[in-house]
Parts: structure tokens; C-alpha cells; sequence
């Protein structure tokens, strides 16, 4: 029988074998609103390229772009050629941010770029498979979005999509507190956070467990409750994905969408030393120097105990004086060891505030030259 460890590897190793996203769970705008302009060296967790297309904004003089997922690192490198060798508007296209963008349109824009040959052919077969569809929406975890949108509307209905019709905070609050069907959706909420659920349709499994100390469905109860009273909803592209399955509302889209972002980082990118690697976050950050800024996403939150514990200490040697690393969680929070680090999360509180999915619990950490205890 196999050990509960070597099921999770096993698991894993699967799990990394395919396209879990394409438009992603986080809203990098965080990020964004950290990185300093004109870092030396970021280096950041690549997902599917949208959490680090807008860093390029800041105009850093070198980026490491990081996954173990090869899949996740053909859509990278997707996003950065479209953002090197076409223009925002066939961006927009090409990706699905716009509704109505033909096949044909798609296909030209795809056989004009120059990619890797191996991205070439797996995302050629992926996109063909799919009809040349919307890319934005082809990930693991879109497509389960897209399944609990379905599962939404039969519970909330007209009802509940009538408030992305608020024009402002106040308007929305108003329906949110009269009008908004409350108890069909927290039967939505009980259902996504469900683990068993989350792990059948996306993690196979994999799920990190649950170390809050609160029930799942408390804490989607607390998100969606802090979404809906601080934030517009057509805002957040999350919420969007939630109700309709798709991106209705501009107003929602990702950060690496706006036209004065896009154009920064195109910029950007002709004199940035930019690598995409396959591999291991915290060995390739280990083997650098002058690290000024790290991206850790929620990487931390699938590693062993003992190993997340030690995510800062075994960056600490790359990193220059004062630099920040960002690290994520969502329903599995890892507080590592800061010896030498200093916690900064709530100077960060107003852009953690403003974060479209408010998905997850952040912490901020700044290098210091000298070990010191973490405030």
C-alpha cells in the first residue's frame, strides 16, 4: 500500500504535468504596488505568466521567471512573446480579452510569433483541441470556475449576476444587504469550500490542508463577504469568473491588460535580462546574487513542514540588503523562519485591502543587513 507522502508525490507530479491556469487566482496589481521601480533582480514564481508580465512595468534590470510546471511555462513564455512581437490589441485578442475574436484572427496572430519549438507544438495541439478558443480560459482551474458559475446560476440566478449592475460601493451594499439572494449563495460558498470538492475538480488530491483553525466555508463566507462590501464586483476578474464563467466587464480585467502597463513592460523588456526556468523557486533564487525582490506565490503552502519553515533561510544568501519577498497562502498559511527578515505585511495593508480575489493571506518580508527578530 502506498504511504499518504508517496501518494501526494505521485499526485503532484501529475498535477504539475498540465495547464492548471491560464488566466490565474491572483491579482498581481499586489505585487505591482510593492516591487520598487528599477530593481536589479526580480525573481518570482511564473504560474502562467500573467503574475509577472505587469512586474516588467517596473523596469527591473534582470527577471527570473521560476516553475516546475512546463505546461505553465509554455503560456509564460506565450505571454512574453505576445507582449515582444505583437501589440496590445492582438494581445487582447489573441488571449480571450475580448469577446468575438475569431479563430481565423487567432491562428494568424499564433503563426506569427516566434516560440520555442516544443511550445510551438504542444500549444498548437492545445489550441487546436479547443478550436482556438479563448486561451484566458483553457486552465484546470478556469474551467472548474466556469463548472461553478454553471452551479451558481441555478442557485442565484438573475438575482444574484444583478449586481454587477452596481455602478458604485454604496448602490452595491444597498443590494447587497436587500436584494442580494444571501442564503442560495452561502449554498454556493458551502459547496467551493468544500476540500473533497476542491480536490476532486482541481487538485486531484493535492489540496494542501486546511490549517486556519476555521472551517473552509467559513473562510470563503469571510472572502466573499469582504468582496462584496469593500470592493465593486465587476472589479474583481475572480468574481466575474464566479457568476458568468467569463470576463464580462473591463473594469475586472488583470493588470498585465492595461494598455499603459502592457506598453511599460514592452519597454521594458527590449533591454531586461529576462529567463524563464524550469526548476525548483528556491534553488534558482539560491544560485543568484543581489536578489531584490521575490515572488513566492503559495508555493510555500504544498512543501513539507520542515521545508516551508526554511523557504527565507534558504533564499537569505541571494538576497540584497532590504529586500522584499511576498509570499501567499490560502487555506494552508506557512509562517517561516524570519530570522533575518524583518516582517513588513502592514505597511502593504491598504494593497493587500485592494487585492481582486482576496483569496489569500499575504506576508511581506524585508532582508535586513543584520539578524534580527521578525516584529
Amino acid at each position: 500500500m502506498r504511504s499518504r507522502d508517496g501518494y501526494v508525490e505521485v499526485v503532484m507530479a501529475e498535477y504539475f504535468k498540465r495547464l492548471n491556469y491560464a488566466l490565474g487566482d491572483e491579482d498581481t496589481a499586489l505585487e505591482y504596488s510593492i516591487l520598487p521601480e528599477h530593481a536589479r533582480h526580480v525573481a518570482g514564481v511564473a504560474g502562467c505568466g500573467g503574475r509577472v508580465l505587469p512586474l516588467l512595468a517596473r523596469s527591473p534590470a534582470r527577471m527570473t521567471c521560476v516553475d516546475i510546471s512546463a505546461p505553465q511555462l509554455a503560456f509564460t513564455r506565450l505571454r512574453f512573446a505576445l507582449l515582444a512581437q505583437t501589440d496590445h490589441d492582438s494581445f487582447m485578442d489573441f488571449m480571450g480579452y475580448r469577446s468575438g475574436t475569431s479563430a481565423i484572427r487567432r491562428q494568424s496572430i499564433f503563426q506569427q510569433l516566434d516560440l520555442p519549438s516544443a511550445d510551438r507544438h504542444w500549444l498548437a495541439d492545445l489550441f487546436q483541441s479547443r478550436h482556438w478558443q479563448a486561451p484566458v480560459y483553457m486552465g484546470a482551474f478556469e474551467q472548474t470556475l466556469q463548472r461553478l458559475a454553471k452551479i451558481n446560476g441555478l442557485f442565484t440566478g438573475k438575482a444574484g449576476r444583478a449586481i454587477f449592475q452596481c455602478d458604485d460601493l454604496g448602490e452595491q451594499a444597498a443590494y447587497y444587504s436587500s436584494h442580494f439572494p444571501l442564503k442560495r449563495w452561502k449554498a454556493v460558498v458551502a459547496l467551493l469550500g468544500n476540500a473533497a470538492v476542491l480536490n476532486s475538480l482541481l487538485y486531484r488530491g493535492a489540496f494542501p490542508r486546511n490549517n486556519l483553525g476555521v472551517s473552509s466555508r467559513e473562510v470563503y463566507l469571510g472572502i466573499f463577504h469582504t468582496l462584496f462590501t469593500t470592493q465593486v464586483v465587476r472589479e474583481s476578474f475572480f468574481l466575474q469568473m464566479l457568476f458568468f464563467g467569463e470576463l464580462r466587464y473591463p473594469q475586472g480585467l488583470p493588470l498585465e491588460c492595461d494598455p499603459q502597463v502592457f506598453r511599460q513592460a514592452r519597454k521594458a523588456l527590449q533591454v531586461c535580462e529576462l529567463s524563464v526556468v524550469q526548476g525548483d523557486i528556491f534553488d534558482c533564487v539560491a544560485r543568484c546574487r543581489d536578489v531584490d525582490f521575490v515572488s513566492l506565490s503559495d508555493v510555500t503552502s504544498f512543501l513539507p513542514p520542515a521545508d516551508s519553515s526554511r523557504v527565507l533561510q534558504r533564499i537569505q544568501p541571494a538576497l540584497s540588503t532590504h529586500a522584499l519577498t511576498v509570499i501567499r497562502g490560502h487555506l494552508h498559511v506557512v509562517r517561516p523562519d524570519s530570522k533575518g527578515f524583518c516582517d513588513v505585511t502592514m505597511q502593504y495593508q491598504d494593497a493587500i485591502a485592494r487585492e481582486k480575489t482576496q483569496l489569500w493571506r499575504v506576508q511581506v518580508y524585508r532582508h535586513t543587513s543584520s539578524v534580527q527578530v521578525s516584529r
